[in-house]
């Protein structure tokens, strides 16, 4: 039920604000584009034109254009949090940390991968929406560093997985334990919502969707988990479940975590990720947990148009167009058929 005329405003601006999305046939259009010139002339949206006009052609690259796909991204989830005030707002301002949580994930696998990168390689978060200063984090020599620059921030925690990843080489341990941290924030700023209850339900599982992407991938590496039972307990917390539960999922092997998960309410999962167990890739355990919760919060959304599960819907959506965007460029760049490109 709807609290308040502020509550109702957003809900409206969110399906307003929807109607600016990329349709599903018009991502048929956008993949049979000859090359990143073609694409951005198949892009209609008004948010992307406007940037496109700045756009060198003669000099265009993916790169580039997944600049612009970032800075559309950014404004919306941004706009969300100006439009808002008191509760939600304070969710909000939770939400978007998710784009601090990315930005670290790059940095931290290019350090471990001794990798450059740039500020321009980064998500570009406005002053005041980050407590991470990126602009330093970029410029440190090792992965080392990186966890010294989270030593003020509510990441610490986050620090003592750092030998686990450098031991495994592979920053999942880092990335698990950083989203187990941004997720307790959400949650809680979640659950002082109206119509709360369904609201956490759906964050808790995309979150759960990324802690079996990272269980996986880490089983995939053939990397111990058991150092990670430390943070059982605020994982357990998280999904409002058993320490037990997650630390089963932690100990099982791949066959019998499957099992696991069918006997939770996150068996919507199973169809896109048990095939990915005999091949152990990473990246189609990726795309399977991605599409896997694109099912699960668009159903959810039909069902409560008129509530909290319809601006969860939206802001997913916007992100989601992000990386279909990113991909279509990044496949046009290197050439790919337009019947190769996977999108979510």
């Amino acid at each position: 039920m709807l609290k308040s005329a502020s509550y109702i405003y957003l809900v409206s601006r969110a399906h307003g604000l929807s109607t600016r999305l990329i349709k599903p046939n018009e991502y048929e259009s956008l993949k049979k584009a000859k090359d990143l010139n073609s694409l951005i002339d198949l892009i209609s949206g008004e948010e992307y034109v406007k940037r496109f006009s700045s756009v060198e052609r003669d000099k265009l690259d993916a790169s580039t254009l997944n600049r612009v796909f970032a800075e559309v991204l950014v404004d919306r989830l941004v706009y969300f949090t100006k439009i808002s005030s008191g509760k939600f707002r304070d969710f909000m301002l939770s939400y978007v940390r998710r784009l601090e949580i990315e930005n670290l994930r790059r940095v931290l696998r290019a350090k471990l991968g001794e990798r450059k990168i740039s500020v321009e390689d980064l998500l570009p978060i406005p002053r005041g929406y980050t407590i991470i200063n990126f602009q330093d984090l970029v410029n440190v020599r090792s992965l080392d560093d990186v966890s010294y620059h989270l030593t003020p921030t509510i990441y610490r925690v986050a620090q003592e997985s750092f030998a686990i990843a450098k031991s495994i080489g592979s920053t999942f341990p880092i990335e698990l334990v950083s989203e187990a941290i941004y997720f307790s924030k959400l949650i809680d700023s979640a659950m002082a919502l109206p119509s709360s209850r369904r609201a956490v339900e759906i964050i808790r599982s995309e979150y759960f969707s990324k802690l079996a992407y990272y269980i996986l991938g880490l089983k995939f590496l053939d990397a111990s988990l058991l150092p990670l039972e430390k943070f059982s307990s605020i994982i357990a917390r998280n999904l409002g479940v058993s320490i037990d539960f997650i630390n089963d999922l932690l100990r099982a092997r791949e066959d019998t975590l499957i099992n696991i998960i069918l006997r939770s309410r996150y068996r919507w999962l199973i169809p896109y990720i048990e095939n990915v167990i005999p091949s152990k890739s990473v990246t189609d355990l990726y795309r399977g947990v991605l599409k896997a919760f694109k099912g699960y919060y668009g159903g959810i959304s039909k069902r409560y148009p008129l509530d909290m599960a319809y601006i969860l819907w939206y802001l997913y959506s916007v992100e989601y167009e992000y990386l279909n965007l990113v991909q279509l460029a990044t496949a046009k760049e290197l050439g790919i058929p337009s019947e190769e490109i996977e999108l979510y």
